[in-house]
């Protein structure tokens, strides 16, 4: 066992928290060590974000493909999904971005190891090897970034051949012909689009009274039309007991005794958060109830010197989330600063077809505080840019104080929602009220036109609404 150099920072774990942690560090003038049994990219880059966006991709155009007659195509062409060729398009991409962020940490000097990080006391780690070799680090300074693995539920464990999880369905070798997805939740609903795009047959169940529970109930309500329009089953209030494979196909079994069989499984019920084996018992650091570490709102875990970021800590379970608490982590670690996050600003995002995005207070969440609210809404239909590129499903909406007129929450279903949602995060952050959205010109034709109209709306002013309609409403 021999000792490794001192760091003014450790980060344990190089996923989408720990690495832009890192490169912070690094900005400020630190000597970083990151470790990371996996290497860098975590989740996200690995896993999850990149490699999802670059099966939408794929299901993007052969969506487009299946109705050239809308543009003004005729003719026959064939078209039909390649999932290994799918997949290694997915991996060359990952791989590509992987070389980006290892560049980068060679291009700040940030020394990267490919270990696994124990505490042995609250400033001294123990780094073990793949081969069994290990090595001493220590610094006064550490942020543990080491994320979330995705759950199994009772019963019903991941086998990689016929249950699968989200890491697992990103490299099949074949397509399956019926898809059951137990969780209808952002994960569950994207691979749902996803792979009946490609022809796939998709049976989702979900607990809950709706698909994606946690969002507005119109964007929800918008988002399950479009997943029936797409031929695909939903059963909600459903809970799955047990499963059975039988020959090449699964059985799960139904409160009630009804039984569905498929081909495969995908399990998207949520996560377990990456805490065991770290050692955290040497160190004072606090763990919640499911086993998060427990933090401060600038990221500290009360423990001189220790901070963490990202899923570890059981909040908003976000790429851009860990990002953000990667790098206040690290500014507030290095330079003592108090930095916080408004965690109310930040957007989620839906990789549905169409897509779906949110920020700030639902109409629901709204009215449960008691506040008085305006509501402006418009659809994509009526927008010049939807009309041409055949994407008129969808609609922008937006909570307004009635009081103040600031804006409270936008919520987007539609194409680009994933983009456009900035606008909405801006005003939320900086408690913008309507009159600065609709006082700001949109170019046109875009999409981002419907954000104007949306906020004009709220005083029954959009110029594009008819008044009839907004009698109706």
């Amino acid at each position: 066992m021999s000792d490794l150099p001192s760091y003014n920072l450790i980060v344990i774990g190089a996923g989408i928290g720990g690495y832009p942690a890192a490169i912070r560090a690094a900005q400020l003038g630190a000597r970083v060590l990151v470790v990371d049994k996996d290497g860098v990219g975590g989740t996200c880059l690995n896993r999850g974000c990149i490699p999802t966006k670059a099966f939408k991709a794929t299901s993007d155009i052969l969506l487009r493909m299946q109705r050239p007659e809308e543009f003004g195509l005729s003719g026959s062409v064939t078209v039909k999904a390649d999932i290994r060729a799918i997949v290694n398009r997915k991996n060359r991409i990952v791989g590509d971005l992987v070389k980006g962020v290892e560049f980068l940490f060679k291009s700040h000097g940030i020394v990267m190891k490919r270990a696994s990080a124990t505490f042995l006391s609250r400033n001294r780690l123990q780094l073990t090897y793949a081969d069994g070799t290990r090595e001493i680090a220590e610094s006064g300074r550490v942020i543990i970034g080491t994320g979330s693995s995705p759950a199994d539920l009772p019963g019903i464990r991941t086998d990689g051949k016929f249950i699968l999880n989200s890491d697992d369905i990103l490299n099949l070798d074949t397509l399956p012909k019926r898809l059951i997805i137990i969780g209808a939740g952002v994960i569950g609903t994207e691979f749902a689009f996803i792979f009946r795009s490609m022809g796939v047959e998709i049976v989702m169940l979900e607990l809950m009274p709706r698909v994606l529970p946690t969002e507005d109930e119109d964007v929800a309500a918008l988002i399950t039309r479009s997943l029936k329009k797409s031929g695909i089953l939903i059963r909600t209030n459903t809970r799955v007991t047990r499963s059975e494979v039988r020959g090449q196909e699964i059985d799960l079994y139904l409160d009630g005794g009804e039984v569905v069989t498929g081909d495969k499984v995908l399990l998207s019920v949520g996560s377990v958060i990456n805490t065991a084996g770290l050692g955290l018992e040497n160190t004072g650091v606090k763990l919640g109830k499911k086993k998060e570490i427990v933090v401060d709102t600038c990221m500290s875990t009360g423990v001189d010197g220790i901070y963490a970021c990202g899923d570890v800590t059981g909040g908003r379970m976000l790429a851009h989330v860990a990002y953000r608490e990667g790098i206040t982590a690290a500014s507030n670690l290095l330079e003592g600063k108090r930095q916080s996050i408004n965690y109310d600003a930040i957007p989620s995002a839906i990789y549905s077809t169409p897509e779906a995005a949110g920020v700030g207070l639902t109409e629901a969440a709204a009215r449960e505080k008691g506040l008085h609210i305006k509501i402006g809404k418009f659809p994509f239909r009526a927008l010049g840019k939807a009309r041409a590129f055949s994407e008129t499903d969808g609609e922008v909406k937006i909570i307004v104080a009635s009081e103040t007129d600031r804006v409270l929450g936008m919520h987007i279903v539609g194409a680009h929602a994933t983009d456009i949602i900035a606008e909405g995060a801006l005003a939320v952050q900086n408690g913008l009220t309507i009159q600065a959205l609709t006082d700001t010109v949109a170019a046109h034709p875009t999409y981002s036109e419907a954000v104007m109209e949306a906020g004009e709306d709220v005083f029954s002013m959009a110029i594009h609404q008819p008044k009839k309609l907004r009698q109706e409403d």
